[in-house]
C-alpha cells in the first residue's frame, strides 16, 4: 500500500486559516446536511475559488426573508454552509508579560494514519483505508455511534450537529460521520488537496510519505500543539504527517 500524507512547516504558518477555508469551500457538497439544503454549483475542473453558492447567492436576499427585519438572516444563511471543520488551525500563546510572549500555530486534519484507531472501533466497517493513497475514508453505513470520534486524537471524524445522539435512528436527518478525504478526487487527477493549494504561507506540503521524508530530512514526528498518537502504552496510530518545528523565542 502506498501512503501519502502531509508535511507541515510550523515556521511558515501565518495562522491565516486559508487552508481551513479552502477545505470547507472545496468540500461543501460533502457536508453532512448537504442532502437537506442547497449545495454548491461547480464543475470538476473548477478550483477552490471558482465555486459559487446557488441558493441566496446575493447577501441582500437574506435581508428580504421573513423575519429578517432588514438585516441578514444568519440562521437561514448558515443552513447552506459546511458545519464540519475537517481542517483546523489553532494558535497557542506562550509567556505572560511583554516582551516575554510568543505564539505557535498548528494546522491539523485527518492524518490518514497507517494504523487508524477509527477503523478499528467502527462496528459497521464504515471507515476504511483505501490502497492507492492510503487515505482513510468513510462510507454511507454510519449509525452515528460516535466511537470513531472518541477514538481519534485529532477529532477527524465529525458530525454536522454535535447533538447527533439525540436524533432517532429512523430520522433521515440523523447526522452521519464525515471526514477529510485527502481530497481524493483532486489527488486522483494529479492535483494537490484544497488545503495545500490554499496555503498562503506554503506551510503545507503533500505527497508520498517516503518522498516527503527524503525531501525534508530534518523532519520531526511531532510539534507543539499536535496531539499524541499513543492511545495506550505501546499502541500508536502512526499518523501520516511530519513537521518542521518552530522553536519558541521566549523562555517558559
Amino acid at each position: 500500500m502506498s501512503q501519502y500524507g502531509f508535511y507541515f512547516d510550523q515556521t511558515r504558518c501565518l495562522s491565516c486559516k486559508a487552508c481551513q477555508v479552502g477545505c470547507k469551500i472545496w468540500n461543501e457538497e460533502k457536508r453532512g446536511d448537504a442532502a437537506f439544503n442547497a449545495v454548491l454549483n461547480w464543475l470538476p475542473n473548477q478550483d477552490v475559488n471558482e465555486k459559487e453558492v446557488t441558493k441566496y447567492a446575493n447577501p441582500k436576499e437574506y435581508e428580504d426573508l421573513p423575519g429578517s427585519t432588514g438585516v441578514q438572516n444568519h440562521a437561514e444563511y448558515g443552513k447552506y454552509h459546511m458545519k464540519e471543520n475537517w481542517r483546523r488551525v489553532t494558535t497557542t500563546e506562550y509567556g505572560d508579560v511583554l516582551p516575554n510572549v510568543d505564539t505557535l500555530s498548528m494546522s491539523v486534519s485527518c492524518n490518514h494514519c497507517a494504523d487508524p484507531a477509527c477503523v478499528k472501533v467502527c462496528p459497521m466497517g464504515n471507515i476504511y483505508k483505501e490502497s492507492q493513497f492510503g487515505a482513510v475514508l468513510a462510507g454511507s453505513s454510519c449509525i452515528s455511534c460516535g466511537r470513531c470520534l472518541s477514538a481519534c486524537p485529532w477529532d477527524a471524524p465529525q458530525f454536522y450537529d454535535s447533538n447527533y445522539a439525540t436524533y432517532a435512528q429512523s430520522d433521515p436527518k440523523r447526522p452521519k460521520i464525515t471526514k477529510c478525504t485527502m481530497c481524493y478526487e483532486r489527488i486522483s487527477i494529479g492535483r494537490r488537496p484544497a488545503c495545500v493549494s490554499a496555503c498562503s504561507g506554503r506551510a503545507l506540503k503533500f505527497g508520498p510519505m517516503d518522498e516527503l521524508k527524503r525531501d525534508y530530512p530534518g523532519y520531526a514526528l511531532t510539534a507543539p500543539g499536535f496531539a499524541s498518537d499513543e492511545l495506550l502504552p505501546g499502541t500508536k496510530t502512526n499518523p501520516s504527517i511530519i513537521f518542521k518545528v518552530r522553536n519558541l523565542h521566549i523562555k517558559v
